[in-house]
């Protein structure tokens, strides 16, 4: 004889649940559309108001927030295969992206390859200058002015942006 509380586990066992979404931890910061989703997305570096506080100005709150609305992307987002970038790589990202403001440079466009691969990039007439990551380590910094490249491979996330970098996006932020 099976007892009424074995089969009524069973039971339970069988009958679907509503999922419950938890309720974030951090401040929210703003939403994105990304084909017809709306997501929100959270800074990494939001601290509560007790703590050492990360302010973003409207520039870069924006772009954070866009980077951030990448994790809502599903397996073949661009209708070629595109892989999202992970969260891990996000958070790389806003990393360079709190470097990219201390340093006063116009935020960045951002661009995503359907490799999963992040960059930011800032342009002015016949001057260009990426920073790409396709991991959460390092990054490769592009300029190019009158098609004549210059490229620093492997930089490391956590150290100062170069002397060469800083220099050359700020003459391009300079000009626009």
């Amino acid at each position: 004889m099976i007892s009424a509380t074995v089969i009524s586990t069973a039971i339970a066992l069988t009958i679907p649940t509503t999922q419950i979404n938890t309720i974030p931890t951090f401040p929210q910061i703003g939403s994105e559309q990304i084909k017809g989703i709306n997501t929100s997305f959270n800074p990494i570096y939001s601290f509560s108001k007790s703590e050492n506080q990360v302010i973003y100005n409207n520039e870069y709150q924006t772009a954070i927030s866009t980077l951030y609305s990448y994790l809502s992307l599903q397996y073949d987002w661009d209708g070629y295969g595109g892989q999202a970038p992970t969260f891990d790589l996000i958070n790389a990202g806003e990393k360079l992206l709190l470097q990219c403001q201390s340093y006063a440079f116009k935020a960045p466009k951002l661009m995503l390859s359907g490799s999963g691969e992040i960059g930011f990039y800032w342009e002015n007439g016949n001057e260009y200058a990426e920073i790409t990551c396709d991991n959460s380590e390092s990054y490769t910094f592009v300029y190019m002015k009158d098609n004549i490249p210059f490229i620093e491979e492997d930089k490391a996330i956590h150290d100062a942006f170069s002397s060469n970098l800083t220099r050359r996006i700020s003459n391009i932020n300079r000009n626009v």
